[in-house]
């Protein structure tokens, strides 16, 4: 809770340093762990299939581990420290998994090591990052500050990759791609810099739950408890997808690296256009029809998925329509998720509360990947097979797998208190 309330004068500046901090970081975050970049970047170094893949799992896989004990250092260092030495700690990793080139028959090694590294020390800023947010966002300015921060990062990230698929060719050396990186962790390094120039407001003590207690409460609180299974079930389903597509563009349909970078783009576009269109769709769907349709989306997007053949350019075409529309899901479906999130928690647990259902909703997504890479990695996929006069590789095959999830977690939408509300909860639209 804050003290006195913050000057009018500083809110909009430390608004905007928050927001300058968001745009950096998002882009060193995605570019090292969520995009072709990394994906291209750890083939050619020499990992296969299933190393290039875990490397985008193991941010939120690190997330869902760890949030939980790191909500402990948050309450017991403080906000502001915690979130400075884990940016300090994840800047020194991301320099360190680009000069994984550098490092002859341990390259593979010091990138995986790198991005483990990375992914460990921003659970600590992820823990931290909307409890310091609190100390000076005004009620008032909560939901224009959040849309304009989330359009912000997005568009810079969305902007950069767009960028870089023009720029990088067909074929580029591993060194272009080096570079690339080593420019993402620069920019990166302005999360922290940013950070350090939001003044630190004052913080009034209030009664609330401890570590041990908030934990228990969270876990007792069976809406959020229920509601968290869903998220788990659902992203478990659904988080592998789009990272799965770009390696089978790559390996399966051979198409050019600039391509792959582009259509790792237009998925950040998607999500730009999901976080820019939830409100639009909550007001004219209402939000049982919104959560339905987003989870709709989510299978058909992977039963489409699995169908296009051999690489061409109205495979490309498809695949610019349907990993776009997918990405517009989930990153409407995460808005969702989070004003949900915050009707559910107990006043006064709201960093534990937070901190629970996120370690399902991340450990979620991070594990979808896991099991992916695995499932590429163990053989126990047929190289290919025959459906019909259909040939079918193991990476549709895993579409397939993903679709028929989907379609599974959708009996865990009885959970969701937004669709079935039980008990003494009653939702609150948004």
């Amino acid at each position: 809770m804050r003290g006195a309330s913050p000057s009018p004068s500083a809110v909009p500046a430390a608004e905007r340093a928050a927001i300058l901090s968001s745009c950096c970081g998002f882009l060193g975050e995605v570019t090292l762990t969520d995009s072709a970049v990394i994906l291209l970047f750890a083939g050619m170094l020499g990992a296969g299939d299933m190393l290039s893949l875990l490397t985008t799992s193991v941010l939120p896989f690190f997330n869902g581990l760890c949030i939980i004990p790191m909500a402990y250092l948050v309450m017991r260092f403080g906000k502001r420290r915690l979130i400075l030495t884990a940016c300090a700690s994840a800047s020194l990793a991301y320099f360190s998994a680009a000069s994984a080139p550098f490092f002859g028959e341990w390259k593979v090694a010091v990138l995986l090591g790198s991005i483990v590294w990375f992914g460990f020390s921003l659970t600590g800023f992820i823990a931290a990052w909307f409890p310091m947010l609190d100390t000076f966002l005004i009620r008032e300015r909560c939901t224009g500050f959040f849309s304009r921060m989330r359009f912000c990062h997005q568009l810079t990230a969305t902007l950069f990759l767009f960028l870089i698929s023009l720029l990088i060719g067909k074929n580029p050396p591993v060194g272009t791609l080096q570079g690339i990186l080593f420019l993402a962790a620069l920019i990166f390094c302005g999360r922290g810099f940013f950070i350090a120039r939001i003044p630190e407001f004052p913080v009034q003590k209030q009664e609330s739950f401890g570590f041990r207690d908030g934990l228990l409460q969270a876990i007792g609180n069976k809406s959020l408890t229920g509601f968290s299974l869903y998220l788990f079930m659902l992203n478990l389903a659904s988080s592998g997808t789009v990272p799965l597509v770009l390696l089978s563009l790559k390996n399966e349909f051979h198409a050019p690296d600039n391509v792959v970078v582009l259509i790792s783009a237009l998925s950040l576009l998607g999500m730009l256009l999901g976080y820019l269109g939830v409100g639009t769709l909550l007001r004219k769907l209402r939000l049982k029809r919104t959560f339905l349709l987003f989870h709709a989306i989510l299978f058909l997007g992977n039963l489409i998925l699995f169908f296009p053949g051999k690489g061409s350019v109205q495979v490309y075409l498809l695949l610019a329509f349907v990993i776009p529309t997918y990405s517009f899901a989930i990153a409407g479906g995460t808005i969702l998720a989070s004003a949900e999130m915050m009707a559910l928690a107990t006043p006064g647990n709201k960093v534990m509360a937070m901190a629970f259902s996120g370690a399902f909703s991340y450990g979620a997504s991070g594990l979808s990947r896991i099991l992916t890479s695995l499932l590429l990695g163990s053989g126990m996929l047929a190289a290919e097979w025959q459906l019909g006069a259909m040939r079918v590789c193991r990476y549709q095959t895993l579409l397939l797998i993903d679709a028929a999830a989907v379609l599974f977690a959708g009996i865990f939408l009885i959970l969701v208190p937004a669709l079935f509300p039980r008990g003494e909860y009653t939702y609150r639209e948004h």
